[in-house]
């Protein structure tokens, strides 16, 4: 993020500033981001794990 104290900074007007473009764009980060961490979360939570075939030790 860019502060007001660094040399990067350029002001902005009010009248020059499109709210609608900056909502939709910060809208679209996070959908993404949720998307992303859902991917993830589904990843981890189905991953298959093999399992260790257990001896039958009762014999008859």
């Amino acid at each position: 993020m860019v502060r007001i104290t660094d040399k990067a900074f350029r002001y902005t007007t009010s009248f020059n500033t499109d709210l609608k473009k900056k909502f939709r764009k910060l809208e679209q980060e996070r959908r993404v981001a949720t998307a992303s961490s859902k991917d993830a979360e589904a990843a981890t939570n189905y991953t298959v794990v093999p399992m260790v075939a257990r001896r039958n030790t009762l014999k008859a």
